[in-house]
């Protein structure tokens, strides 16, 4: 059994200064990946970017906003100069302003849309282009594609991703490029003791950042998940479960 499935694959993962995009990196680092990631917290970065250089992991690390697509251009021309080419993107970078239809403005809206849709697009396009075959990319969309949570800007770039996501997965197959995502329930990402969360059907709590990237290192492989592509794969205890309201469990 191959113990470093990814050694010397160059992995970059949006958002990933903490939460779901850190645990995401630093799992495949431990499976012998090359990690480049980026974030608009510049204190995030730095200590993100501290320990994989404790760790000893190749690094390249980038304080910027996924939706500055002149400074992704930059950031990427450094990945493949220091690491090489990208051969797994994480589309991890995401923004919900919790906003009822009748509250949002056209500003926030333009941001949800940007950040969440817009933007990982346009980087896709740009890693995606340059991908071979055995490359792949996962994105991290949410349960509320389907299953509304009246955020409607943002539960709407959710389901545009999953669309994307199936799109580009015929699109790229004759390359032999697989195209995934997740979606994630209740993440408890600022513990790891998971608080209850009892609308959860297994276990009665919410999930953890280790969930979604243990989700992440599946879909990725391409022993595993050879034969898996345009997938939206849902890590949630079973809360994307259609349960009559009246079946208490």
């Amino acid at each position: 059994m191959n113990e470093q499935p990814f050694r010397n694959r160059v992995v970059l993962v949006s958002g990933a200064g903490a939460g779901i995009g850190k645990q995401i990196a630093l799992r495949f680092a431990s499976l012998g990946a090359k990690i480049a990631f980026f974030d608009k917290d510049k204190q995030l970065v730095k200590s993100a970017k501290q320990q994989f250089d404790d760790l000893e992991i190749p690094n390249v690390a980038g304080i910027l906003d996924v939706t500055d697509l002149d400074r992704i251009d930059q950031f990427l021309e450094k990945v493949a100069c220091v690491l090489g080419p990208v051969n797994i993107l994480v589309n991890n970078i995401g923004i919900g302003l919790v906003r009822g239809f009748f509250n949002i403005t056209p500003r926030e809206f333009d941001l949800i849309r940007q950040t969440n849709f817009e933007s990982p697009f346009f980087l896709t396009q740009k890693v995606a282009e340059k991908m071979q075959e055995g490359d792949n990319i996962i994105f991290i969309s949410s349960i509320h594609a389907e299953n509304p949570s009246l955020d409607p800007a943002y539960d709407s770039s959710k389901a545009a991703t999953d669309n994307l996501v199936k799109n580009l997965a015929v699109e790229l197959a004759p390359a032999k490029i697989r195209v995934n995502a997740i979606a994630p329930g209740h993440i408890d990402t600022q513990s790891t003791d998971p608080r209850e969360q009892l609308d959860v059907p297994l276990y009665k709590q919410a999930g953890l950042p280790e969930d979604i990237a243990e989700a992440c290192l599946f879909l990725a492989d391409n022993q595993k998940a050879r034969y898996i592509t345009g997938v939206i794969l849902p890590v949630t205890g079973g809360l994307h479960i259609p349960i009559p309201r009246n079946i208490n469990l």
